[in-house]
């Protein structure tokens, strides 16, 4: 349900879980206002954006004998300097305390008119895995050339940090304030913003776990033109939603139950996905997804998905249970 907004020079910190692996990337950069996030057998792959800033990282394994920050580096560069469109005197390779930049400027055309993208490719090596982030500007300022550069020297990797679980406070911008019990087995992600687009701000919280790349967890909230007051309410915008909308083919495994929220309604579904049903574990591919909506006010819809590979997953329903701990507080 994400949207593109427009992207804000105010920096915030954000984490990339490179799940399974036990350990997290971190930089500094605008609120995205839509990502996602893909596992793989080698690390994953991440993409974000927020109106003219984009976002790529990925996690991989080394090519050929491997090697350090610099080895990355130089292979990524030998691949992405094929690039025509970049200008060769804008080239600037630079070393920071955890990568190997390079900053670049690429020429191209948009909407019949010349523009310019500012970048910058931040590699290094760390458990067996070789990192690429690369970051850009559309049409940038020189306050967004900096904060490009900011990126590059403020990135920073290392293990999960220790974490025994509690309430985790967001704000929503002016929809309000949301408090939730975070169960210690997941850690909390960035709020993602979809603002000034035409339609109505949504906002996204995203968990995950820290061993387990196959359990996700996200929640999206926005201003809602229909008012849910009632369970009945609340049910009849579940039993709508087709088990499609999941993206597997999937067999309901139980009826559309209530969540019972501290204030406010919700309920809830979970799907088995059937054509994995029999299959090993495959990375990417959870096995079972918990659909759920949550009006905590009534004019103030939340969508949530919880995915994992066993409906009896501890961590899942540890997940389905912290739903019940929602509360929510009008910001003044």
């Amino acid at each position: 349900m994400g949207v593109l907004g427009c992207a804000c020079l105010h920096a915030e910190p954000l984490i990339i879980p490179v799940a399974g692996r036990g350990w997290q990337i971190t930089f500094e950069g605008p609120v995205p206002a839509m990502e996602s996030l893909q596992p793989n057998e080698e690390g994953l792959v991440y993409r974000s954006n927020a109106g003219r800033f984009n976002i790529s990282v990925f996690v991989e394994a080394p090519v050929g004998s491997g090697g350090d920050g610099k080895a990355c580096r130089d292979h990524v560069w030998s691949e992405a300097s094929q690039n025509t469109m970049i200008k060769q005197d804008s080239v600037k390779q630079w070393s920071a305390t955890a990568c190997e930049c390079v900053e670049y400027e690429t020429a191209g055309e948009k909407m019949s008119e010349k523009s310019t993208q500012s970048n910058i490719r931040c590699c290094f090596a760390h458990e067996g895995r070789w990192v690429d982030v690369h970051a850009s500007f559309t049409s940038a300022t020189d306050d967004e050339r900096a904060m490009l550069k900011s990126l590059g020297q403020n990135l920073a990797y290392g293990p999960f940090p220790e974490w025994k679980g509690g309430p985790h406070s967001f704000v929503l911008g002016d929809l309000g304030r949301l408090q939730i019990d975070v169960p210690a087995a997941w850690r909390v992600g960035h709020l993602s913003a979809a603002t000034n687009t035409g339609l109505p701000d949504q906002y996204t919280l995203s968990f995950y776990s820290v061993s387990d790349p196959n359990k996700n967890w996200g929640m999206t909230f926005f201003q809602s033109a229909v008012r849910y007051k009632t369970l009945k309410d609340i049910q009849q915008i579940a039993q709508r939603a087709p088990p499609s909308a999941t993206g597997a083919s999937v067999e309901h495994t139980e009826n559309v139950q209530e969540i019972k929220l501290k204030q406010g309604v919700g309920c809830q579904a979970i799907y088995a996905d059937a054509a994995l049903a029999d299959k090993p574990v495959e990375l990417g591919n959870a096995k079972v997804i918990l659909t759920g909506f949550v009006a905590p006010v009534p004019d103030v819809l939340g969508t949530i998905t919880i995915s994992a590979d066993d409906a009896k997953d501890p961590d899942f329903l540890a997940a389905i249970h912290a739903l019940s701990s929602i509360e929510w507080a009008q910001v003044k």
